[in-house]
């Protein structure tokens, strides 16, 4: 068994050591050591460095003023590496939909999904990592968890209940696009 273990968590490395008898934790971010852990084994510290860093996010949603137009661009461009192909596509064809506006269905068809159920796990993984590096409060859905497409787009009106939503791109996260070249 190693006796460190390095991860990567929501844009932060995470490392565990053995120390002694004793195991511990750093957190680090662009280089610097944000937070620190010790506990009882190396996947005791981990998860206890992964609670911390996501409370850390959560602070930031709350207490910094949504994302400019700069912060959103320097995010996109760090997370573009990490976007699949469908990904790229459906942000592209957001960007290029009149208004802005597209449901899940359209997005689907952008990506060459069949239905939406994909769009609304790979749409939200990108608004993921949107959040995870530039936090804004988002709401919760009936799980207790952010849903995070609200990183990327605001629900706009439906015709009923049965309907689906329909997404209008951030005003900033469409001149991230336009800045990053990605509206062509």
């Amino acid at each position: 068994m190693s006796d460190r273990v390095v991860e990567d968590y929501r844009g932060y490395q995470l490392v565990a050591a053995a120390k002694g008898a004793s195991f511990v934790g750093k957190a680090w971010k662009d280089g610097t050591c944000i937070l620190n852990a010790d506990g009882n084994s190396l996947s005791e510290v981990l998860v206890l460095l992964k609670i911390s860093v996501t409370k850390v996010l959560e602070h930031r949603a709350e207490s910094e003023p949504p994302p400019d137009v700069a912060q959103c661009t320097d995010a996109l461009r760090a997370i573009l590496p990490s976007l699949s192909d469908r990904q790229l596509a459906m942000l592209k064809a957001h960007y290029r939909a009149k208004d802005r506006c597209l449901t899940a269905t359209d997005l689907a068809k952008a990506a060459g999904y069949a239905n939406y159920s994909a769009v609304n796990l790979q749409y939200g993984n990108v608004g993921r990592l949107m959040w995870e590096a530039v936090p804004r409060k988002l709401p919760v859905g009936a799980d207790g968890e952010p849903i995070y497409t609200f990183a990327l787009a605001e629900a706009g009106d439906r015709d009923s209940p049965e309907h689906e939503w329909v997404w209008r791109m951030r005003p900033e996260v469409a001149a991230a696009i336009k800045e990053l070249g990605l509206d062509v």
